[in-house]
């Protein structure tokens, strides 16, 4: 995927317009099209892309060609993964610092019920539909 496409990408999924994703990251829409046409948006500028992207600053650097500073954050801070948060990731878990512990078993069992319908959702949709399990064969 090229960094053009991502943040295509990124506009269709998230922001609905350039304007609307150049204006989240403090710029004006003809210099980060031109920025993103031209691989030449700052570093400044592609880690505010990652923070309003919610997506990790070293895959965003790399993505934009910039490989040397992405692996400078990675030695630093380390890479994306498991162990690194979004901004959205840390929210939730200061606000859940903040609950009572009392509550908190409640959040609990309903986080646990919630995981519990998205895996049977993923289970069903990955099943085979009872149409495609017994096919035709042509001109039977």
């Amino acid at each position: 995927m090229t960094f053009q496409e991502w943040v295509n990408g990124l506009i269709q999924r998230r922001f609905g317009t350039a304007t609307a994703l150049a204006s989240a990251i403090g710029m004006q829409l003809s210099p980060f099209t031109r920025g993103v046409a031209a691989g030449t948006l700052n570093l400044v500028n592609l880690l505010k892309l990652a923070r309003v992207a919610e997506e990790a600053p070293a895959v965003v650097l790399k993505l934009a060609g910039k490989a040397a500073e992405a692996e400078l954050l990675e030695s630093l801070y380390g890479g994306p993964g498991r162990d690194t948060l979004t901004p959205a990731q840390r929210e939730f878990i200061e606000t859940w610092e903040h609950i009572p512990d009392e509550v908190r078993e409640h959040f609990a069992v309903l986080l646990k019920y919630a995981r519990d319908v998205a895996d049977a959702a993923e289970r069903k949709a990955a099943a085979p539909r009872p149409h495609e399990r017994h096919r035709r064969v042509a001109g039977r």
